[in-house]
């Protein structure tokens, strides 16, 4: 005689049963949905191009101002329509100054009517000392923007420079990046 099988046993599995279920009778999606942004920072080989903390859901990003080169203050409205890398660095920032010649270099190839870096230079000199070093250092495509008393990188929960914060059209956060990176680089202009 054959002993009754437990419902307690199924139990665990069912989740994961449903799921299963779901995902074989699924409407294939259209490319753009289908592939995140995890997807697509992943190499064939499993590596990672930009190693994106990427969210599962946009996130709203908390209202914050920051400044231009003539004082006058923007927000992140002034950008919607456009994917955004907001960019957190400093000048005295020797991972940022190693990396930013290569932000410039893509914001030079992609920025424009659909992509643009933001970066907010959290020095507190403010937008001459910022000014002086793109022009000592050839960074000829980027706007100077500052993070006056570090507002923006505080209301953002940035932990470190340099620091790379995604933002959809929409305005919401997709995704973080922590570090340098060489934004030049073949697969990391795909991603972008």
């Amino acid at each position: 005689m054959r002993k009754p099988i437990s419902v307690a046993l199924l139990m665990p599995r069912w989740p994961g049963l449903v799921l299963a279920i779901t995902l074989l009778f699924a409407v294939p999606l259209g490319n753009a949905m289908a592939e995140s942004l995890k997807d697509l920072d992943t190499r064939a080989d499993g590596s990672r191009v930009l190693n994106v903390i990427a969210h599962d859901k946009a996130r709203a990003v908390p209202a914050f101002k920051f400044l231009d080169i003539e004082g006058n203050y923007l927000s992140l409205k002034s950008f919607r329509g456009k994917i955004v890398a907001l960019h957190f660095w400093a000048t005295w920032c020797i991972p940022c100054r190693e990396e930013l010649p290569t932000v410039d270099a893509l914001q030079n190839q992609l920025g424009g009517e659909d992509f643009t870096f933001v970066p907010l230079s959290v020095d507190r000199a403010g937008a001459g000392l910022v000014r002086r070093y793109y022009a000592d250092h050839g960074i000829k495509h980027l706007p100077v923007y500052i993070d006056e008393g570090m507002n923006a990188a505080q209301t953002m929960l940035v932990n470190g420079i340099p620091y790379t914060i995604l933002i959809n059209r929409e305005g919401k956060e997709i995704g973080r990046i922590l570090g340098d990176r060489n934004w030049t680089a073949p697969d990391v202009t795909a991603l972008m």
